[in-house]
């Protein structure tokens, strides 16, 4: 059972996903579920995927593995044998999710997809993502991240316009997916809470992708315009570019720069700000700039605005423009790398982060805490994801009520 008492604490799922799925069930966990990570004997292929603790390569130290299973409990088993077959069943016929990003077809054929479920547990939810869907002439197809990053049109708008387009630093296409995939797993358990009945979600990570960007086919849809990458710029269909992102001394910030009654305010401030220094031409200091368009500018006007801020940010460190900014209430924000993040007071003052002990290492990590506050069923990280087989006894002997001798005699058999 979870430990933790939070919203869905009442509820068990399997998780049979690989990397493609598993944020489905960590939300699932963190929101107080008993998920059980189901894996073949010897370790999910997962665990192979970096960066590992200390650099050291081991299915036991991968921090990708970390990430994705915290508040998961975990046991071995092999669902393609008969005997792994049956004990999954047993497992399925007193849970209420299973989770599984297999090929479609994969889990009918083995006898384990909605249809062979349900039968013996109405009530069950399956959640199955994949690139594609379950049905459609791609269904069949091979993919991969990238492949589901592009077809799902996000790629398109990645990466700087004079370039060709690019994905992400970290795969996002199936983190996309897995998120919705607990979304719609969790309205299917509502469902079933109002009819008794459970139902298939199918979840694809091209559709996930489109979502991501719904703002891009509703361009095409009403004005027959395709959306350009932007990549560090605004770009308008003239042409007519500008910068979002700022360099500093030590990195970069983000600033919007606008036009009309919109931008006045901050225009006014920044170069009130610049002049304190020194360094607000002439130009700038006598601009009307309620009446400064966009649409009436060409780029050598805007490029007169553009380069002397460029080079007051230049003279800042990232913090200095920080602070700066938030004296004359400006809307500027430094760009935070990983360990700036961990230090960002905000996040420190709501007690975001959370440290996590790993008794197996002799260390503890930190880890990114609940993304939303219940005042009333408290979401949070509190384990560490399994080591392979963890909870096998306790789960085997303790839950399913087998022997020493039958769990000895399967571990033989490499069934878990």
């Amino acid at each position: 059972m979870s430990d933790h008492q939070g919203v869905l604490a009442p509820f068990r799922a399997l998780d049979l996903s690989d990397e493609r799925g598993l944020l489905c069930g960590k939300i699932l966990a963190d929101l107080g579920a008993d998920v059980i990570k189901v894996e073949k004997p010897g370790g999910d292929p997962a665990r192979r995927i970096g960066p590992f603790y200390h650099d050291v390569p081991d299915p036991d130290k991968s921090l990708f593995w970390f990430a994705y299973n915290t508040n998961k409990r975990g046991i071995t088993l092999d669902i393609e044998t008969d005997e792994g077959k049956k004990l999954f069943r047993k497992l399925a016929e007193s849970t209420d999710i299973v989770i599984e990003s297999f090929e479609p077809g994969c889990m009918e054929k083995l006898g384990l997809g909605y249809p062979q479920l349900s039968k013996i547990n109405l009530g069950l939810v399956m959640t199955s993502i994949t690139a594609f869907g379950q049905t459609g002439p791609y269904a069949g197809f091979k993919y991969s991240d990238i492949i589901a990053w592009a077809m799902g049109s996000t790629m398109s708008q990645c990466g700087d316009p004079n370039r060709p387009p690019v994905q992400c630093s970290f795969p996002q296409a199936f983190i996309n997916a897995a998120a919705d995939a607990a979304e719609g797993t969790m309205v299917a358990l509502y469902h079933r809470e109002l009819t008794g009945e459970g139902q298939h979600v199918d979840v694809s990570a091209q559709e996930s992708c489109i979502w991501a960007t719904t703002e891009n086919v509703m361009e095409w849809d009403g004005a027959k315009l395709l959306t350009k990458r932007p990549g560090h710029e605004i770009v308008r269909p003239s042409g007519l570019h500008w910068p979002v992102l700022w360099k500093c001394k030590d990195g970069y910030v983000a600033m919007v720069l606008l036009g009309g009654v919109m931008g006045a305010k901050t225009n006014i401030r920044l170069t009130e700000w610049m002049d304190g220094k020194g360094m607000a031409p002439d130009h700038l200091m006598n601009k009307d700039w309620g009446s400064w368009d966009f649409t009436s500018l060409t780029q050598e006007d805007l490029d007169a605005v553009v380069d002397p801020i460029a080079r007051f940010f230049r003279t800042m460190t990232k913090a200095e423009v920080q602070r700066g900014a938030i004296e004359r209430a400006i809307q500027i924000q430094a760009v935070y790398n990983a360990e700036e993040t961990m230090r960002n007071p905000q996040l420190v003052a709501r007690d975001f982060w959370v440290n996590i002990e790993h008794d197996e290492l002799s260390d503890s990590i930190t880890y990114p805490g609940a993304f939303a506050k219940f005042s009333e069923t408290p979401m949070k990280t509190w384990r560490r994801a399994p080591l392979i087989g963890e909870h096998n006894a306790e789960i085997y002997l303790k839950e399913l009520g087998l022997s020493q001798e039958e769990l000895a005699t399967l571990k033989l058999r490499g069934t878990v």
